[in-house]
């Protein structure tokens, strides 16, 4: 017998809301919404209110006091969270806790919607706009809600034609193959069921749209319930693959969090382990079993060290484009051999770490050329240190080293791990950004000169360390490719603009269709 979504969708194994969850969901849509009637309806279920008033006197929700009633802690929690709640609830029942062979695959899912619940969640809370986060973490934890009720309909089908299948294929291409519809499909049809917003609704019927339409070359408004929904989805596609494989990319998130969301790199990295601190909790919150997942705190900082290696050596092949054949062999032998230490190789400034600028040259032609490839744009930051030379001559040249390694440090830590840092000359260093945009100059800019102003100045002796920066961002066009020396040229010209204005400021110029202007200044 064939099954489709009509059956799927009519199918008594799918959850259905009890009747005081379909009550307040309706009271919650209303744009004022009644507490009276929603205390009444939740007073019907003594299980739900209790769960309800346990969970918001718990260190989850963090309230400031603690109610001692429904009738307190309704209005606290407002319409949305208490909506959330009282579904989050429900669909925590829908676990098959019987089957030894489902629960794995019941466990993985649940463990997924609660880091994309939980990411969606904290992506609302950064919004400078008034972004109601329950909203968006009920959002989150029902995008892939069909999931679930194919497992729970078709069983070890599903399991045997989707779940467990290992190819090419992504799980919504094996759904469509074997049924003729997706998880997507499903997951709507179970929404529009439970009378869900259509703010939502729609937002799951994206969510996993390509993430590359979704990013601007300017900061756009990131108030978009969609861009949320596929940055949560990755969020957990990567927090499920890193926990089996080290080495597996982030650069996706890390675009998204940073060019959509105006997050820094080092921010990243500390909200990926705050993601799986959120789902720990919610997990014992709910009564959701996911399992006896590993510890990803330690597998996120050995994942970080791995990857850094291996955006190093990326960066390091770069250059075999314009080497010769046993020149590039050599460097390729290098990077091999002295992984571990490579400020010692050809490549390396061996007083800061940073690469050198023999490496500029091929690495920005390469990248130029990946740029008109790939249709991306790049950018190029020149950063020099305001009064260098009097640091050097009251000091001594053993201060001015120091000071050197310092900006190095700060550079490196300010940018992601597949940019690189480059030592020019000097005091003089280049930073290379692969598929950026004004605002993401901009932002990585402001957080440079923060931190060199805030832990390189000193008061005793007073001494105040600033840095000047001119950043350039090329957006390929079908028109013959820059040429890398001109890219330098005008980010080098964009520095002195910013010097001579008085140091400490970033400015940045914008290259489309081979005309240079003025994009942002800041400091």
């Amino acid at each position: 017998m064939k099954i489709s979504l009509d059956s799927i969708l009519a199918s008594d194994r799918l959850p259905s809301l009890p009747e005081v969850a379909a009550r307040i969901v309706e009271i919650a849509r209303n744009p004022e919404p009644d507490f009276d009637r929603m205390i009444e309806a939740i007073r019907t279920d003594p299980a739900i209110a209790g769960r309800i008033l346990k969970t918001a006197n718990s260190a989850l929700l963090g309230m400031r006091t603690r109610a001692s009633s429904i009738e307190m802690a309704v209005p606290r929690l407002g319409s949305t969270m208490v909506r959330t709640l009282v579904l989050s609830f429900c669909l925590a029942e829908y676990q098959n806790k019987n089957s030894l062979n489902l629960r794995p695959w019941y466990q993985q899912i649940w463990r997924e919607s609660l880091v994309q619940a939980a990411t969606a969640e904290m992506l609302a809370e950064r919004q400078p706009q008034r972004i109601d986060p329950a909203n968006w973490f009920l959002a989150g934890l029902v995008q892939d809600i069909g999931r679930l009720a194919l497992l729970h309909a078709c069983r070890d089908e599903y399991v045997e034609n989707v779940l467990e299948v290992d190819d090419d294929r992504s799980q919504r291409q094996r759904e469509k193959e074997w049924l003729g519809f997706t998880h997507v499909e499903v997951g709507l049809g179970l929404c529009r069921r439970w009378n869900l917003d259509p703010e939502i609704i729609d937002a799951i019927a994206v969510h996993h749209a390509s993430a590359h339409g979704i990013v601007p070359l300017k900061f756009v408004s990131s108030v978009s319930l969609p861009a949320a929904l596929i940055t949560a989805s990755l969020v957990a596609e990567y927090l499920e693959e890193v926990s089996h494989n080290l080495n597996c990319s982030r650069e996706q998130i890390e675009r998204l969090l940073m060019q959509v969301y105006g997050m820094r790199p080092n921010d990243i990295f500390r909200m990926l382990g705050d993601v799986d601190q959120r789902v720990s909790e919610l997990s014992a919150a709910f009564g959701i079993d996911v399992g006896h997942a590993p510890e990803l705190g330690i597998i996120l900082t050995e994942a970080q060290r791995l990857l850094a290696e291996i955006a190093v050596a990326s960066q390091l092949r770069l250059v075999n484009a314009h080497a010769s054949v046993g020149r590039a062999e050599r460097i390729r032998m290098a990077a091999e051999e002295q992984i571990e230490s490579l400020q010692h190789t050809v490549w390396r400034d061996h007083l800061t770490g940073a690469f050198n600028r023999a490496w500029l040259g091929p690495a920005l032609n390469a990248t130029i050329q990946q740029a008109h490839e790939h249709s991306v744009p790049l950018g190029l930051m020149f950063a020099d240190i305001d009064q260098f030379k009097s640091i050097n001559d009251a000091q001594g040249h053993s201060a001015g080293d120091l000071l050197l390694q310092k900006v190095a440090g700060i550079l490196r830590e300010c940018v992601r791990l597949t940019d690189s840092v480059v030592r020019y000359g000097g005091d003089e260093f280049v930073i290379l950004l692969k598929d950026v945009n004004v605002d993401m100059l901009t932002l990585i800019a402001d957080k440079i000169l923060g931190r060199i102003r805030t832990e390189l100045s000193s008061t005793e002796p007073v001494q105040t360390i600033t840095c000047s920066l001119g950043a350039v961002l090329y957006v390929p066009q079908e028109s013959a490719a820059v040429r890398c020396e001109a890219l330098i040229k005008e980010a080098d010209l964009a520095m002195y603009e910013a010097k001579r204005r008085g140091g400490d400021r970033v400015y940045v110029a914008t290259c489309e269709a081979g005309k240079w202007e003025l994009a942002a200044a800041g400091g």
